[in-house]
């Protein structure tokens, strides 16, 4: 019993003294292995778009690229699409008219799991290099209707990163335009007056008052959908632009192309296949918001 004992002992000694170890080693060792994690991750922006500095604005997916300047030029995001193996990590620049200035994909000794020898030629430079200044509507195979040629017996990993990519741009186009810059929706606006704080502005001419833009919000599919519009003192809608979505990424997220958004300038647009309900919300919250503030137009 005592010899039992004494092993139990033992034991607990050992396991304190290798935890205290463990944490001291930890504690010295994190802060090391976080800042060369930034270091990387810095590596990596720098490599798609060129800027000083890359400021967070969705936490470890979407920084807004400042020059030497303090001007901003251009966004770099993160998504990982499915390949044929698994993840592709993929980190996209963006310039401020939407083409694409650089993609990195990771290595295998980062994550790629692509099949040696095929797949995991995506990340050569002459598939890459193919991207730059592509816009959304190009960014697809060949054999799909874009401008991307897909490397020999690995289509689905070829295919795999123009989804990625376009989905990507998709869903986070919009960070281009900054949220209180009124005139991504009313171009014509020379000047801004608030009615209602963060939410109702007038839209001014050169003289007068020539429409209003608000701030508003609709419930999506997967979350809140928030949107700014401009309309005119006729009624004709000016601009729409999503300031925040969550919606399901290749679907609900197609409500952000520029397509359907320059839509609304002719008319209130139908909804999109494949993309009802996130579409659906998105037409109705501005019409009702529309129909709310009209008496701002009269």
């Amino acid at each position: 019993m005592t010899s039992a004992r004494s092993i139990v002992v033992t034991l607990f000694i050992v396991a304190l003294v290798c935890s205290v170890i463990l944490s001291f080693v930890y504690s010295y060792t994190a802060p090391r292995i976080e800042e060369t994690q930034k270091e990387l991750t810095l590596a990596g922006l720098k490599e798609v778009i060129i800027a000083e500095i890359f400021t967070p604005v969705v936490p470890d997916t979407v920084w807004k690229a400042i020059d030497s300047t303090q001007n901003v030029v251009g966004i770099v995001f993160r998504v990982f699409p499915q390949g044929y193996s698994g993840p592709i990590p993929l980190m996209v620049g963006l310039d401020l008219e939407g083409k694409i200035t650089g993609i990195r994909i990771a290595s295998a000794a980062e994550g790629l799991k692509e099949t040696p020898g095929l797949g995991v030629k995506i990340i050569e430079l002459d598939f890459r290099e193919q991207f730059i200044g592509k816009t959304l509507d190009n960014v697809l195979l060949k054999r799909d209707g874009g401008e991307i040629d897909a490397i020999t017996a690995a289509t689905i990993s070829s295919r795999a990163v123009c989804n990625g990519i376009k989905q990507g741009i998709e869903q986070f186009a919009s960070y281009l335009c900054p949220p209180l810059d009124k005139r991504c929706v009313f171009p014509d606006a020379q000047d801004f007056i608030e009615i209602i704080p963060d939410t109702l502005w007038y839209a001014l001419g050169e003289s007068d008052t020539i429409g209003i833009v608000f701030i508003a919000t609709t419930q999506g599919y997967a979350d809140q959908i928030e949107f700014i519009v401009g309309v005119t003192m006729k009624g004709q809608i000016t601009g729409v632009e999503i300031l925040y979505s969550n919606e399901t990424p290749g679907i609900g997220e197609v409500i952000r192309s520029k397509e359907f958004l320059d839509s609304f300038k002719e008319k209130i647009p139908d909804a999109i296949t494949g993309a009802t309900v996130s579409s659906k919300a998105l037409i109705n919250g501005v019409k009702e918001k529309v129909e709310c503030y009209k008496d701002y137009l009269k």
